[in-house]
């Protein structure tokens, strides 16, 4: 997912799709049988008036609408319909459109359609069950995403829950189910699942390519199936979608915050792939989405049997993309940390309401108590230092529309010292949603490289 910045004037930038071609809807001449007045009718107009909004601005908060749009993305991978969403804005709408209403349509939606699944499995037809379930899980993970902006923070728990039952459930009965995995990292047991094609089924002798998918703190399995692991399966990959710190069960059930050195998730992740019997332990590779892409930097820099990378996109420094002031980040790292907290502290309340929810959002995974002790922290996830260590033949990729990250992709790309390529979307495929494109272009580099 995006991760929100603030502007210099306070205010948040939110990827947009492009507003619709001026001459849409126009020069549509009416049928010339039609065009006078028929019994007290009023005449049919010559040319239909073009639409007077940006169809993808379904929320006036970019929050809101940035998920939105990221469960919508959803559909072409099953895990979302369009008319269940719009009956969940539709709610939205008409409750105020708060971060609450927000909550509340998504939860009942995600609610609704689990039962769709359960009254499928009892008709014996797992594939809808399979669908219903999926989806269920996005809408979920929907109301999950806002929980903490509701005034009831503690609700957070509660919806991973409901959200990764109903994961579970889909994963299931993916054909083949998919496998839950349990993978030791010193005295932390990181959860994840493996998808594997269904060729693969009860024929553990055939080795595949295998690609481990680690997004950041919002993206929960659902996300990385439609961002990635379905797409593997389906040109014959494995896919192993894992946990570590201040991710998934371990943020939300353990409050396990995040740590960058990402080696200690990734290199239990591929010790245990090289055991398994169906994965060719010489291709396997590394994605790293999101803020994935600055651990996923981290993690390669120290495990070189991997094969390939992925960074989408390429991630240079975390803390930039808060956008603060450098005097107050200057302040946080010198050695009167509570003069900037009390800074922060009153700038803070005049901040827009989205705003606020975006900065408390991304603090969260961190688990740090303070402002400062927040700054003091995102500059150990800074890449600079590590990219140039990094063996394995890099793909990275820039989007043209990313205010999280703007420009670090191609800043990364110079760092390193691998084989590399980098890819610039742009244009429409260039918005920070569209899964298909996103991943047509991943997995043609993988298949190249692997």
């Amino acid at each position: 997912m995006t991760v929100p910045v603030i502007t210099a004037a306070g205010h948040p930038q939110v990827a947009r799709r492009g507003a619709p071609p001026a001459d849409r809807g126009a020069g549509v001449a009416a049928p010339k049988p039609f065009r006078g007045t028929v019994a007290g009718l009023a005449p049919w107009p010559a040319r239909i008036p073009p639409p007077a909004c940006d169809p993808a601005a379904f929320f006036a908060d970019p929050v809101l609408n940035n998920q939105t749009l990221f469960t919508l993305a959803a559909a072409g991978y099953g895990a979302a319909e369009y008319g269940e969403v719009a009956s969940a804005i539709d709610a939205a709408h008409r409750g105020g459109n708060s971060y609450e209403a927000y909550y509340r349509a998504f939860r009942s939606l995600g609610q609704q359609v689990s039962g769709f699944g359960r009254d499928a499995v009892a008709s014996r037809n797992p594939a809808a069950a399979r669908g219903a379930f999926l989806r269920a899980a996005s809408y979920l993970a929907a109301s999950l995403y806002v929980a903490s902006g509701t005034g009831h923070p503690r609700r957070q728990a509660a919806s991973y829950r409901a959200m990764d039952r109903n994961w579970a459930l889909a994963a299931g009965l993916l054909e083949p189910a998919a496998e839950q995995v349990r993978i030791r990292s010193g005295r932390t047991i990181l959860p994840g699942w493996l998808l594997r094609p269904p060729a693969t089924a009860g024929q553990f002798s055939v080795r595949r390519p295998t690609v481990i998918f680690t997004g950041g703190a919002d993206t929960q399995h659902v996300g990385l199936y439609v961002y990635g692991a379905a797409e593997a399966v389906a040109l014959g990959y494995n896919a192993l979608l894992v946990d570590g710190p201040g991710q998934g069960s371990l943020l939300y059930l353990r409050g396990t915050g995040l740590r960058p050195d990402w080696e200690k998730v990734i290199i239990p992740a591929v010790d245990y792939l090289q055991d398994r019997p169906d994965v060719d332990s010489r291709r396997i590779a590394l994605v790293g989405w999101g803020l994935g892409g600055a651990l996923a930097a981290r993690a390669a820099a120290r495990e070189h049997r991997l094969a390939a990378l992925v960074l989408d996109p390429g991630v240079t420094d975390v803390l930039a993309t808060l956008r603060l002031p450098v005097p107050l980040v200057d302040l946080a790292g010198s050695g009167h940390p509570g003069e900037a907290d009390a800074a922060w502290a009153a700038i803070m309340p005049r901040l827009p309401a989205s705003v606020r929810f975006a900065v408390t959002k991304a603090a969260h995974p961190f688990r740090q108590p303070a402002f400062s002790a927040l700054v003091r922290e995102l500059v150990r996830y800074s890449t600079e230092a590590w990219l140039p260590d990094i063996t394995a033949p890099t793909l990275v990729t820039q989007w043209g529309s990313d205010v999280a990250f703007p420009g670090q992709g191609r800043q990364a790309e110079h760092l390193l010292r691998c084989p590399r390529s980098l890819h610039e979307f742009s244009g429409a495929a260039g918005q920070p949603l569209p899964p298909h494109r996103r991943n047509q272009v991943i997995f043609d580099w993988l298949g190249r490289v692997l």
